[in-house]
């Protein structure tokens, strides 16, 4: 009996000193330098995921994670998928991240600016399935809605497409249904095409909208540089110079009135917003200040003065 009594708190002791290295070892957090994506495969026990994480330096021992879940009883109801372990994890924030599937999910994100062929070649992001055959999308410049798109490993890169389409396309006519009276375009796609134009000019988006208004009302060329930039394509080499102003191409607004074929680019909701509602000014001419800004001139005469201060004395 004496021996028994002591042997009791000899066993309580030892089952608390085990309790309190289990509770440690698993909310024990190896810091690792930086963050892994590790795909747990469909179909892996929890003995396969421990090796997964331990051969990655996740967990101090396969072992104490297999007990941890089936004293946890969450060995059955791991999820499969892509994961992003941080830094510091822990067998137990481990554990809850799997049982809870909170999975990966990567960024795909379309910039307003970016053309049709800066869009594809997005098409090889990392763990995006490239599926453009697809025969419900049409691809065209300036459908496309920007925004940030966020998608699994094997997710279709035309599903995404689509959605950003279909979302454009409902903004852009609820947009144009609200536009000004007696605006020089005959369709929604001309509207897309000038807002596009805006979209690569500048951040005065209203006042600029109404200059290349003006000047459509009163036939004049448009002569944006960014729509040279477009007709040059892969040619331009970030310098544009007097010669390729003269390029043979219906997007050479240098050379051809009105409005290019169709967009050059992805286009914001303040761009579309600008063109149907340009500002009312008498403004015919723009010109960068260099800072951002631009200076806005309603002649000829007024616009050269500008030009020589800002483009050619402020070089």
């Amino acid at each position: 009996m004496i021996a028994t009594n002591k042997l009791i708190p000899t066993l309580t002791l030892i089952l608390v000193f085990i309790l309190i290295f289990f509770v440690i070892s698993t909310n024990y957090k190896l810091n690792k330098s930086d963050s892994i994506i590790l795909d747990i495969p469909k179909g892996s026990n929890v003995s396969t995921i421990a090796d997964q994480l331990y051969k990655n330096d996740l967990i101090l021992s396969s072992y104490l994670f297999r007990i941890y879940t089936r004293v946890s009883f969450s060995d059955e109801i791991l999820k499969a998928g892509e994961y992003e372990f941080t830094a510091s994890e822990s067998i137990r924030t481990i554990v809850n991240k799997l049982v809870n599937g909170n999975i990966f999910y990567r960024k795909l994100i379309l910039l307003p600016g970016l053309t049709l062929q800066n869009i594809m070649d997005l098409g090889a992001s990392e763990g995006l399935v490239n599926d453009l055959e697809n025969k419900d999308l049409l691809l065209e410049e300036g459908s496309f809605y920007p925004d940030t798109y966020f998608y699994l490993k094997g997710d279709s890169f035309a599903s995404i497409l689509l959605k950003s389409q279909e979302t454009w396309k409902l903004l852009s006519q609820k947009l144009w249904k609200e536009r000004d009276a007696n605006l020089p375009y005959k369709s929604l796609n001309e509207a897309i095409t000038l807002a596009s134009i805006i979209e690569k000019e500048g951040v005065e988006k209203n006042k600029i909208a109404g200059v290349f208004v003006n000047r459509l009302r009163k036939g004049m060329k448009l002569q944006s540089d960014p729509t040279v930039i477009y007709a040059l394509g892969p040619k331009f080499d970030g310098d544009l110079r007097k010669n390729d102003l003269q390029i043979d191409s219906p997007y050479n607004t240098y050379r051809n009135k009105g409005l290019p074929p169709g967009p050059i680019s992805i286009v914001s909701e303040d761009s579309l917003q600008a063109a149907l509602k340009p500002l009312q000014t008498d403004y015919l001419y723009f010109v960068s200040m260099g800072n951002g800004f631009h200076k806005f001139s309603k002649t000829l005469s007024e616009h050269n003065e500008a030009v020589l201060k800002y483009q050619i004395n402020g070089r």
